[in-house]
């Protein structure tokens, strides 16, 4: 019992110290310019699924100051995260975006962590905690419960309209646009990578729902923008940023 304690401790301490190391030499990113939704600016050229293993899914959350933002190490379920290597073409050249659907152990909520190779309009990361109601799948509600862009992190469970542009946020802040309320039966159609799981939720099958989401994050993000019911919008302060 002494020796898991001590392994238990010195797992925290490790944890602490590779994310402490990490923040410190954080890359500091521009400021995100204009009402920037990057998956609307983007073309989706291909994608690959990476499968990589707990040990590595564990390290890179803990190196990514976003998803700390939004969740903890240990909240997390390694054996059903989900990432998806994207090719996609910006103002004419090729990056990549990295895709990772993060599921929770409550099994009430999501990550999605969207980090690309070169900033899409300023944004380099951005990830969406994302809320599964308890109702019937039949009346299944997919909430955006919080947001954060490039460190920067916002509550938008309310479903606030904010904003429309810049203009309406101040010097040092910016308008940030994001879903509120996600349309499961649309990405379901939108999306046929994730086919299964998603016929699976609509048709009264709960555990299969947060699959389906997981998946649809992960290998079609632009189909967010499609199957968005309601969108809302939140200024950030870029001047209380790091």
């Amino acid at each position: 019992m002494k020796r898991r304690a001590l392994l238990a401790i010195f797992v925290i301490l490790l944890v602490i110290g590779a994310y402490g190391a990490y923040v410190v030499s954080y890359p500091k990113y521009p400021e995100v310019k204009g009402c920037v939704n990057p998956f609307a600016v983007t073309k989706p050229v291909s994608r690959v699924q990476e499968n990589w293993s707990e040990v590595h899914v564990f390290f890179k959350l803990v190196t990514t100051r976003d998803f700390w933002k939004l969740a903890k190490p240990w909240q997390v379920d390694y054996s059903h995260v989900k990432v998806v290597k994207h090719t996609i073409e910006y103002n004419g050249e090729k990056i990549t975006m990295l895709a990772m659907g993060v599921p929770l152990k409550d099994k009430k909520h999501v990550i999605a962590l969207y980090q690309f190779s070169k900033p899409v309009q300023g944004v380099k990361i951005r990830g969406y905690l994302i809320g599964l109601s308890e109702s019937s799948t039949k009346n299944l509600t997919i909430k955006t419960v919080a947001m954060t862009t490039n460190g920067f992190y916002t509550t938008t469970d309310s479903c606030s309209h904010e904003c429309n542009s810049d203009s309406d946020c101040g010097e040092f802040a910016s308008c940030e646009p994001y879903c509120c309320d996600h349309n499961l039966r649309c990405l379901a159609g939108c999306c046929g990578w994730c086919f299964i799981p998603c016929t699976l939720c609509l048709a009264g099958n709960g555990a299969s729902c947060a699959e389906c989401l997981l998946c649809a994050l992960t290998w079609c993000p632009a189909c967010d923008v499609i199957c968005c019911d309601e969108e809302g919008s939140s200024c950030l302060d870029w001047g209380d940023m790091p």
